[in-house]
């Protein structure tokens, strides 16, 4: 189903030029870059931090949370989560990480490249 509205709605040569448009001036709007992001501040992201890992244990359930951290002081538990979410200041690893989620998306949409891959896929093809 989603092949066929892909291929239907969104590589309809008479859709193409105006979807080119249409994502191009949602990313570059005016015709340029948008300015540059400025990096957040040590403090700035510390906070970030604090509020990623108590909005992480917000949603687990008192007893839960509780159970997995082994004791109920809420401060542990924002502790633990904070050091548990270090692990992704690793930009090598984040590097990965988005890897093995595009990848994961483009499986999903086109299940065929699982089996044998872009080469193997383009042979059996075109022949």
């Amino acid at each position: 189903y989603l092949s066929h509205t892909v291929q239907t709605r969104i590589l309809n040569p008479a859709f193409l030029p105006m979807l080119l448009r249409t994502l191009r001036a949602t990313l570059f709007p005016h015709n340029g870059l948008a300015p540059a992001r400025q990096p957040p501040s040590e403090e700035e992201a510390k906070a970030i931090k604090r509020r990623c890992a108590a909005t992480l244990l917000g949603l687990l359930p008192t007893t839960v949370a509780s159970a997995f951290f082994a004791n109920k002081i809420q401060a542990d538990h924002l502790r633990q989560v904070e050091e548990l979410l270090d692990c992704l200041d690793d930009s090598y690893l984040n590097k990965h990480l988005i890897f093995a989620i595009v990848e994961l998306i483009v499986l999903r949409l086109v299940p065929e490249l699982g089996d044998g891959g872009v080469q193997a896929l383009l042979e059996e093809r075109l022949g």
